[in-house]
């Protein structure tokens, strides 16, 4: 290949990253905005834990329901259609030229599954389908203009996950850790492309920004005692709600459409509606329950972040409503560390300093844990947040966690071997 020609490729490729960029980071927006329209226009409020507040729990029990069930009939839907083609798996297979990539049509259907759960008030991380469609869509494009899938795939995903998180760098690398494992050099630049264009245009042109307040005292001997008294908390919530999303969640195949196929999904929606009917502060992504923990850091705050979110959730993605969990997952792990602090408080033992600070080092714990990204755990928080303060106490929250779990693995497979966990003194 001459020079001319690999800079044209190269000239080609960069005009192609900067479409698929601007495309993810306009669909993320106007998903998010269609949704808050509906909301305000509908419920008075753009945030859905407002209007399930001020909505009779008998509508919202029979809205989020319906929309459950509908937007599971989608994802079957879809299933039924290109379930060899759908989610990220199958975008992390089409950077390693597996396959013909993920389907753009079945991946939009599925997001409309995501779209009317949401506009339902349910409890659902919307932000899975928004990165599969950036993907898809840089997967598609590259098909259409001969170039490699892998480029264009991870560049939509990154850009997608920046202008949904306000995120550049996380977007980067949630690609290197969660969706390409040890991915080529041009395959991680293109991610890194993705990320600071879907950030620049979200930031630039769309209004993005921060999407948490900014730590009170990230620096402080108090915000790192904190950490440290959520972690565990933290953890022990985000691997409950894990294990459990893995016993009920179905499978993303297709599946007939049998009478106890729908009394199962009837049941696990009417379980989502009744909760956030309960626990109007489960409903929505969780982002707008957790800024609350700013001024507003409370035993009943920190219980519909943990529980009610982890049966809101689960309850919703098993009735087969497509959607995700990364969102969720944060609030799970804030709720849990606001329940510990709260419960010191309770017994005469209170932690000085702000409990907001310690609630965002929990949350790099529940990132940390949901996706097994460790990097990524470190550095979203801080970006959610607009405050790079905050990446030496997520840091410590991240590490801890990684020396627990490996502890646990190592008692695990001692015990599984039938070995001693502690080895016996030889000497004399």
């Amino acid at each position: 290949m001459s020079r001319r020609s690999r800079i044209t490729g190269m000239l080609v490729t960069f005009l192609a990253a900067v479409a698929v960029s601007a495309f993810a980071a306009l669909f993320a927006f106007a998903f998010r905005r269609s949704i808050h329209y509906l909301l305000e226009h509908f419920g008075g409020d753009e945030r859905s834990t407002a209007v399930s507040q001020t909505t009779s729990p008998l509508l919202v029990f029979a809205i989020v329901t319906g929309g459950l069930l509908l937007a599971s009939w989608l994802g079957r839907l879809a299933a039924r259609w290109r379930h060899e083609r759908l989610g990220l798996a199958q975008i992390a297979e089409a950077t390693r030229g597996v396959g013909i990539g993920p389907s753009l049509s079945g991946t939009l259907v599925r997001t409309s599954g995501t779209w009317v759960a949401m506009t339902s008030l349910a409890s659902l991380g919307r932000e899975a389908t928004i990165l599969e469609t950036g993907g898809s869509f840089g997967s598609w494009l590259s098909r259409k203009i001969s170039r490699p899938p892998a480029d264009l795939a991870v560049t939509g995903v990154a850009a997608a996950f920046a202008a949904v998180y306000h995120a550049p760098i996380g977007g980067f690398l949630y690609v290197r850790e969660h969706v390409v494992n040890q991915p080529q050099r041009r395959t991680a630049g293109c991610a890194l492309a993705g990320g600071v264009l879907g950030w620049a245009i979200s930031v630039r042109f769309l209004g993005g920004g921060p999407v948490f307040e900014r730590g009170i005292a990230p620096l402080g001997v108090d915000s790192f005692v904190h950490a440290a008294v959520g972690l565990v908390p933290a953890l022990v919530a985000t691997r409950l709600f894990f294990m459990l999303r893995q016993r009920v969640v179905p499978a993303q195949m297709p599946t007939a459409e049998t009478a106890r196929t729908w009394s199962r999904a009837l049941f696990f929606a009417a379980i989502g509606g009744l909760t956030v009917a309960l626990v109007p502060l489960a409903s929505g992504n969780g982002m707008d329950a957790i800024n609350k923990g700013v001024a507003g850091a409370t035993v009943g705050l920190g219980l519909a972040l943990c529980f009610g979110k982890i049966v809101a959730t689960t309850a919703s993605l098993a009735a087969g409503a497509p959607g995700g969990a990364f969102s969720p997952s944060m609030a799970v792990a804030a709720g849990a560390a606001l329940l510990a602090f709260e419960a010191l408080d309770t017994l005469g033992a209170p932690l000085s300093g702000s409990h907001w600070d310690g609630m965002l080092a929990a949350m790099s714990v529940g990132v940390a844990v949901g996706t097994q990204a460790p990097l990524v755990g470190i550095v979203v928080i801080a970006e959610l947040a607009g405050d790079v303060r905050l990446i030496p106490v997520c840091a410590l929250s991240v590490v801890g966690v990684r020396i627990i779990e490996s502890a646990i693995r190592k008692l695990r497979a001692t015990r599984s071997a039938g070995l001693p966990l502690f080895a016996e003194t030889l000497d004399a």
